[in-house]
């Protein structure tokens, strides 16, 4: 039987004087005990305490601080069982305090980690003449603790060998195998887009793909992967520890999607543009052509949203009731949008008469020329030439090149650009501050009066001639003169719904208009009309800024 007694070779030269050990009236007697028993004068005195607990504290914190150094992972634990064994070794001082200091035998302690996942011993020293101990009944106290499982069997004899005082683990648990949680793999960009949208209003970036993502039905959003359970673990008592719980992943699911592949993959329930709302991916349904469309016999008609991937040209017609995204350039087409914006990403470059574009909002595209463009609120672009716009808000020309050139620009508030001509010449005209056709409305109503009012007068003339004639009209005459009545008649309603129309656009007409023209370079020639006042600026000008006052157009 292997037992630690007080001996030299038992416990490392840091123990050999205080532990070393003699038999005297069958008691085990330290040589400090021998030597400070009897006075100087030849007196017996009283034995006390073997070691100063306070070189046991010292001790203990070494060992600790070499086991914290072993084990990092041990800190906290080795930290707290060497605190439980300084307050073992104070409750013994405070017996040889009080005078009452049995043989006390040397004893393991152990202490178990918070997790149970580990072990840890240290033998106590035998005190006042107490018996060691042996390796098996330290294996049988660790026994008793209830520590059944992951003993260090082939370490736990090599650290027993070290003595006391010596702090070192004497099982380890098998720790839970952790799960994984589920994950979503996400294989589209969130954008919050499902229609078109300017940021401020008066920009947009050209110089990047369009910030909307199409999607076909059935394409794969997400990927999907089940949480994977983890296994259970054993603590040192023997008891089971349970892995820590694994969670599914929360799957960004919206409208038009679906689950695929069995709960694998996150779907599109729908052709469409993908955008994200509320933290989920939502499909806002439309049709989407991939390439091109230049072949197109008569007129494709949409009911909602559409996309184009490619290049729109050929003579083909669109028409849609939401957006119309052209993904490539625009030629020779018409493209009708009754309830949306048009995007042309890569440029309008049309022929005369045969490219039109009419918008119920905003249409976009960062080159328009040779088209016919009439759009609800504004137009924005970077180059205008050669073509006719309309809009009910303001052409914007801020960015890129930012010109306007050969062109007819009507705004139902401002055209605001950086140049208007070039150096090679031609004309402009800008008609800006009222609805686009009110102008024009009110000269061609102005026009149509005055061809009434001059027929009426004829009709006068003639009505009048043949009434004179009296009894001697004959009966080819009284039936001209009763159709003469007639059209009359017709041309004095006429006159009447002319009259009133008139008035109203005069009425509108007078109103103040904030309307204007900025750029910061003009050059001649351009035709200025702000309501019924018109101008034509005939001179090279820096920062424009064309606006009426007092009834009267200034440039400043």
């Amino acid at each position: 039987m292997q037992v630690i007694r007080q001996s030299a070779g038992l416990h490392g030269p840091r123990k050999t004087a205080a532990y070393t050990m003699f038999r005297k009236e069958g008691m085990k007697v330290s040589i400090f005990d021998r030597l400070i028993s009897r006075e100087p004068g030849g007196q017996e005195r009283k034995a006390f305490h073997s070691i100063p607990y306070r070189r046991m504290f010292s001790e203990l914190d070494e060992s600790g601080g070499e086991a914290r150094e072993r084990y990092p992972g041990d800190e906290k634990t080795v930290e707290a069982f060497v605190r439980v064994l300084k307050e073992a070794c104070r409750a013994r001082h405070k017996k040889a305090l009080d005078g009452v200091m049995p043989p006390i035998h040397a004893e393991a302690r152990f202490f178990l980690s918070e997790d149970r996942m580990c072990a840890y011993g240290c033998l106590l020293p035998p005190e006042n003449g107490g018996e060691g101990i042996s390796l098996e009944k330290f294996l049988g106290d660790l026994h008793y603790e209830g520590v059944r499982y992951g003993v260090l069997q082939e370490d736990i004899p090599r650290e027993f060998e070290r003595g006391y005082l010596h702090i070192f683990p004497v099982a380890r648990g098998k720790p839970p195998l952790a799960g994984e949680d589920g994950k979503v793999t996400e294989l589209f960009q969130r954008r919050r887009n499902m229609r078109l949208e300017v940021q401020n209003g008066s920009e947009a970036d050209f110089s990047q793909d369009v910030q909307l993502q199409p999607i076909r039905k059935g394409a794969v959003i997400c990927l999907i992967r089940a949480p994977k359970a983890g296994a259970d673990g054993i603590g040192v008592t023997g008891q089971p520890l349970s892995p820590p719980q694994v969670f599914s992943a929360r799957v960004p699911q919206g409208k038009n999607t679906e689950l695929g592949r069995g709960g694998q993959a996150l779907i599109a329930g729908t052709d469409g543009i993908l955008y994200i709302e509320n933290d989920l991916f939502c499909i806002h349904e439309q049709k989407i052509i991939d390439g091109s469309l230049d072949q197109f016999q008569g007129t494709l008609r949409i009911s909602g949203n559409l996309y184009i991937g490619g290049n729109v040209d050929g003579g083909v017609e669109i028409e849609a009731t939401g957006e119309i995204v052209i993904n490539g350039a625009m030629g020779e087409a018409r493209v009708t949008s009754s309830g949306g914006t048009i995007r042309v990403q890569r440029g309008i470059y049309g022929a005369a008469g045969k490219t039109v574009l009419r918008a119920a909002h905003q249409i976009q595209s960062p080159v328009v020329e040779w088209a016919d463009i009439d759009a609800g609120t504004s137009v924005i672009s970077e180059t205008i030439s050669n073509s006719a716009i309309r809009c009910g808000g303001t052409v914007y020309v801020m960015n890129g090149r930012g010109m306007i050139v050969d062109s007819l620009i009507q705004a139902g508030d401002s055209v605001l650009c950086l140049r208007v001509g070039n150096l090679a010449g031609g004309r402009s005209r800008f008609s800006v501050g009222y609805p686009p056709n009110l102008p024009e409305t009110w000269k061609q109503l102005k026009g149509e009066l005055a061809e009434t009012q001059s027929t009426l007068d004829k009709l006068w003339d003639h009505v009048s001639a043949l009434r004179r004639k009296g009894p001697r009209l004959s009966e080819t005459e009284r039936v001209l003169l009763e159709q003469l009545v007639e059209q009359r008649e017709l041309y004095t309603q006429k006159r009447e719904a002319l009259t009133a129309e008139l008035r109203t656009a005069n009425q509108a007409l007078n109103k103040k208009t904030k309307g204007r023209i900025r750029c910061e370079k003009l050059f001649p020639f351009l035709d200025v009309q702000i309501g019924r006042l018109s101008e034509e600026v005939i001179t090279i000008e820096e920062n424009c800024d064309i606006h009426v006052e007092e009834n009267k157009i200034v440039l400043e």
